[in-house]
């Protein structure tokens, strides 16, 4: 292939790339690999309309749009364009679920005006009227495996574990028994998805009600729970991590609008209703085949149709669908929906001060809170996250935290301790930002098939970390 040929399946490359920045416009994050500098490719084909084939075998990915056709092949340095050749320095690999392409490959093809800032690991690449800029991770994509530690900090006993950055586990929100309202043992549930690494997760009904969880969680990109209190710990597409007091909002429509006297809402999501609760609730087929509760008015949707509308009955959930389910004086949405009638919905995400904030690569995230520390300084605030039992705001007890240092590096920990001095462990061990898990007997560490720290009852919810 020509320079020419070259210059074009980059500037083809790099165009599909824009869209995915989430710092700002034209801002990536990038990853160190064996002394390159690379940059990621996921999530953005389908949006710009590129048809995108990925043979799992072999880990090919074959690209294409308006005539153009290129195969890449994760671990072979060769890239096949338009039926020619083309050698890379770097060869792909993925990382957190991303696959990374080399940015000397852009760069260089280019002809662009390269320059890189030393103090913030910042390579500036301009081209025909645009910059990029390239926040660069100094850690090296590694095989590093993940360790547990025993430590005394400030007087409290600290168990933990360490996952280090670049070293390809993935982060997975894992339902007891795989569905809402069963509760299964964390050893189970890390052992059923092949996870390396566990930790309890959210808070759940766990005194004699339905084993529900009460905060957010969103697994492969989907949110499936929501809840009103606490902080949501996510990790995006390209491996980073966020932290926010977030709140989470379904809107709908009916027949394309958004507007009264079209509009509904639901404050609810995959959770049971009481009985005699004023509620407007959303299911989904994460919660199961059927409601299996026979109260309420349940308007059935499938393929955005309504179907049925049912009062005091239970109904099938649609594999395509939803349910909305109306109780006590939220019955009065009902009159807005009729057999037929198209209907939506949109999540959106704000902060605990009401603005909006973009959690749209966000794929995994589980609720709890209260947030510990927050760039790198301790921010607890029990009360303003809308905590007001004693056993959160005062008392010492059996605690898990979740945190991420400066470098990347994951880090889960248990310790019997206040939230305040959970946080200041938290700092110690050098996260820039950390949360607060559920805790007491929900407390649960494991790692390579053994407790580090054993529950002392079965969980409804876990967070896992499998070998991708």
């Amino acid at each position: 292939m020509g320079k020419k040929g070259y210059a074009t399946l980059v500037f083809f490359l790099l165009t599909l790339l824009l869209p995915t920045f989430t710092l700002a416009d034209n801002n990536y994050t990038g990853l160190m690999n064996n002394g390159s500098a690379t940059i990621p490719i996921r999530g953005v084909f389908q949006s710009m309309g590129v048809k995108v084939d990925w043979e799992q075998t072999t880990k090919k990915i074959t690209l294409k749009k308006d005539g153009f056709h290129t195969v890449l092949q994760v671990g072979n340095k060769q890239a096949v364009v338009n039926g020619k050749k083309q050698q890379l320095d770097t060869a792909p690999y993925i990382h957190n679920g991303t696959t990374y392409l080399p940015l000397r490959f852009i760069a260089e093809a280019l002809g662009a005006n390269v320059t890189w800032d030393q103090s913030s690991k910042i390579a500036t690449i301009k081209y025909s009227g645009i910059a990029i800029q390239v926040k660069v991770i100094s850690n090296q994509v590694t095989n590093e495996k993940v360790t547990s530690f025993k430590k005394t900090i400030n007087g409290v006993g600290v168990t933990g574990i360490k996952i280090p950055a670049n070293a390809g586990y993935l982060p997975k929100i894992v339902l007891a028994n795989g569905q809402f309202g069963k509760t299964q043992s964390l050893a189970a549930m890390a052992q059923s998805n092949n996870a390396v690494a566990a930790i309890n997760g959210t808070f759940f009904e766990a005194y004699g009600g339905h084993p529900d969880p009460w905060n957010q969680i969103i697994n492969d990109g989907e949110v499936v729970h929501i809840g009103n209190t606490g902080s949501a710990f996510g990790f995006t597409k390209d491996g980073s991590v966020k932290l926010e007091k977030l709140k989470i909002s379904i809107k709908g429509a009916t027949n394309g609008s958004y507007q009264h006297p079209n509009n509904w809402y639901a404050f609810g999501l995959n959770h049971l209703p009481s009985k005699n609760g004023n509620l407007s609730y959303l299911f989904t087929s994460k919660w199961g085949k059927v409601l299996g509760f026979n109260y309420g008015t349940n308007i059935v949707v499938a393929n955005g149709v309504v179907t049925k509308i049912s009062n005091g009955g239970d109904v099938s959930i649609p594999p395509n669908g939803n349910v909305i389910s109306l109780h006590g004086s939220e019955k009065y949405l009902a009159s807005r929906f009729t057999i037929g009638m198209k209907v939506e919905y949109k999540v959106s995400f704000s902060n605990n001060h009401g603005n909006e904030v973009d959690w749209s690569d966000v794929v995994t995230a589980v609720g709890a809170g209260p947030s510990l520390v927050k760039d790198g300084k301790v921010i607890v605030d029990a009360a303003s996250e809308g905590f007001t039992e004693a056993k959160i705001l005062k008392q010492s007890l059996s605690r898990s935290a979740i945190g991420v240092t400066s470098q990347g590096d994951i880090l889960l920990m248990n310790a019997t301790t206040t939230i305040q001095k959970l946080a200041q462990v938290m700092q110690s061990l050098g996260a820039v930002q950390a949360m607060n898990l559920d805790g007491g007997a929900s407390s649960g560490l494991y790692l390579n098939g053994q407790y580090l720290v054993k529950p002392g009852r079965g969980l409804n919810n876990a967070l896992v970390f499998i070998k991708e």
